[in-house]
């Protein structure tokens, strides 16, 4: 498979332009579906099918607070969680749960506002950055993607491609996984997520 570049995931914006506003995607390695999800807080007992498209239409006809769901699907050894309404894996007491003896790496896109990438091993934050100022960088290794940052058009003081598809690439190139149209266009396992549940397993 081709190295990752920004333009590899113009598709997302074209295919589903309302869920391109706001989402967040997550990388977990080795991780099943339903074991990703329990560390979300989810029960195996509320796990359902749940289309992507639904959920954006609900979150954008809500009047109130759109509901919030989680969706996961499995690519290569990696189970990838999108949130289409939240982003409940950025919170540090998540992503260290998630990532707990494994390896996370997220994504969290607000057009125009936020355009974060997290790379976290077994709890530690290894590198975050927003791709709106990819310089500014923190971690425990801030710099250990920089090459593969310089590749997707993220490597300068300003980014040189459209941010949101350039951190979708590097999350491709460090995870190994692509992520296709496809992927996005059926039901996947999901749940709705109760502002009650807790943030870790029991």
């Amino acid at each position: 498979m081709a190295v990752a570049l920004a333009r590899d995931y113009a598709w997302l914006r074209e295919t589903q332009p309302d869920l391109a506003e706001a989402y967040c995607l997550s990388y977990v390695r080795g991780l099943g579906k339903t074991a990703a999800l329990g560390r979300l807080g989810v029960a195996e007992r509320d796990l359902r099918s749940l289309p992507i498209a639904e959920a954006v239409e609900a979150a954008l006809c809500a009047e109130g607070r759109p509901p919030m769901t989680v969706h996961a699907l499995s690519v290569g050894g990696w189970t990838v969680i999108i949130e289409p309404t939240g982003c409940r894996v950025t919170r540090p007491e998540c992503y260290r749960t998630l990532s707990a003896e494994t390896e996370l790496v997220s994504v969290r896109v607000l057009m125009d506002h936020r355009y974060e990438f997290r790379w976290v091993i077994d709890g530690v934050l290894q590198t975050f950055f927003d791709a709106r100022t990819p310089q500014v960088r923190r971690g425990t290794r801030p710099d250990a993607l920089e090459g593969p940052m310089n590749a997707v058009g993220l490597g300068g003081t300003a980014p040189e491609c459209d941010p949101g598809e350039g951190v979708l690439a590097l999350a491709d190139r460090v995870t190994g996984v692509r992520i296709r149209s496809s992927h996005l266009a059926g039901p996947l396992l999901g749940a709705e997520l109760d502002s009650a549940l807790p943030l870790a397993p029991r």
